[in-house]
């Protein structure tokens, strides 16, 4: 049965009459007689009594007009549905990111603007992100990449975000304002994993100093760094990005550095 054969099916048997149903679909009375004979035919069926004033449904028939009428009914709904896709109104939106405080800031704006879709929001490094976003596991990404990604549309992002140094609060730093390079290599270093955009900027700052670093232990993820300094176990680098926990961790600035200058 085809998609012509069911809408003139249904135009018949609401109209009662081919003539009048027709009518309705803008077509010629023998076109729709002709449709009907061929269905009736093809599957050996009577769907409609022929009376002089018209046809009626036959028993088949009315089974049919009520598989027709739920096909039909599922189209509007497709229709309706891509809509309000299409509209914001419905459907699911999910969000990669690498700080916190970045895609809320981001998704409560959305959602005042937009409040019919689910959102469904992951934290990982920019590497992950990037190859959820290939792998179609995200329809969006808010990542700490500074340098052009020629892979996907991007639009900029809080543009003067720059790296700090965090540590315990009883570090003797506590009395400083500022840290040199070479002070920051002379502590045990806590440091993100190597595909972390945060790993490569801190390296980065490290390749600058005299010395190379004292120690240095990975941490794959930045609240686990905060964690690891907040428990004294070294100092770390992070972008001034998000909500650092003030009881936790003392953050100040790396003297004679700022992420300005840092290109990859």
């Amino acid at each position: 049965m085809t998609p012509t054969q069911a809408r003139t099916f249904h135009a018949v048997a609401a109209a009662g009459s081919f003539t009048a149903a027709a009518k309705a679909l803008h077509v010629s009375q023998p076109t729709v007689t002709t449709q009907i004979k061929d269905l009736e035919q093809y599957y050996d069926v009577e769907l409609f009594f022929r009376r002089a004033r018209g046809v009626t449904v036959t028993p088949t028939g009315h089974e049919l007009l009520e598989i027709v009428r739920r096909i039909d009914a599922g189209q509007k709904e497709a229709v309706e549905f891509l809509g309000a896709v299409k509209g914001l109104q419905t459907g699911h939106l999910r969000v990669g990111a690498y700080a916190a405080s970045d895609v809320m800031t981001i998704l409560a704006a959305f959602s005042r603007q937009y409040p019919g879709p689910d959102i469904t929001v992951t934290f990982a490094n920019s590497y992950i992100l990037q190859e959820q976003l290939l792998d179609h596991q995200l329809d969006v990404g808010i990542l700490s990449q500074r340098e052009p990604m020629g892979k996907f549309y991007s639009l900029p992002f809080r543009m003067h975000t720059h790296q700090v140094v965090i540590f315990h609060p009883h570090h003797v730093w506590h009395q400083q304002r500022s840290i040199t390079v070479g002070e920051l290599c002379e502590e045990i270093i806590i440091i993100r994993e190597p595909s972390s955009e945060a790993s490569r900027a801190t390296e980065h700052i490290l390749s600058q100093a005299p010395t190379t670093p004292r120690k240095m232990i990975r941490v794959g993820s930045r609240e686990g760094v905060m964690s690891a300094v907040a428990q004294g176990l070294g100092v770390s680098t992070i972008y001034d990005e998000g909500i650092i926990p003030a009881e936790a961790v003392t953050k100040w600035p790396i003297r004679v550095f700022n992420l300005s200058s840092y290109s990859g």
